[in-house]
């Protein structure tokens, strides 16, 4: 399954993914591989999956967060990536937890109306 992380996700915390926890089967790869900083979702997203791309990984909401907490989470937490996306339907998002031991991903609801209406406002 082809994966990409966003320009939030450290090209290092992508790098040690790859070599520690990816399964073989898995390709993740990272928005800034590909392109130039602060670009667009709107640029990179419909190429990505345009070349097979399935899931996006995205550190928004952790844009602030410490690297180290980033990559603790994201590799404590990826075999459950993993199976999650195997099974997910498109469109859908899950958050994962920031906190190591406790949690599991998040299944999040997103009102596609309101984000469409929200975008072309000026």
């Amino acid at each position: 399954m082809k994966v990409r992380a966003d320009e939030h996700v450290a090209p290092k915390i992508v790098q040690v993914l790859r070599i520690i926890a990816l399964s073989t089967e898995w390709e993740l790869t990272g928005v800034r591989e590909f392109h130039a900083a602060r670009t667009l979702d709107e640029t990179w997203l419909p190429r990505f999956a345009s070349e097979g791309g399935k899931a996006i990984i995205t550190a928004d909401v952790w844009a602030q967060a410490r690297r180290n907490i980033q990559a603790a989470s994201l590799i404590y937490f990826w075999p459950e990536i993993e199976a999650t996306l195997t099974t997910a339907q498109a469109g859908e998002f899950w958050r994962v937890p920031t906190t190591l031991y406790a949690g599991r991903l998040e299944k999040l609801r997103v009102n596609y109306a309101a984000a469409a209406q929200a975008a072309q406002r000026p």
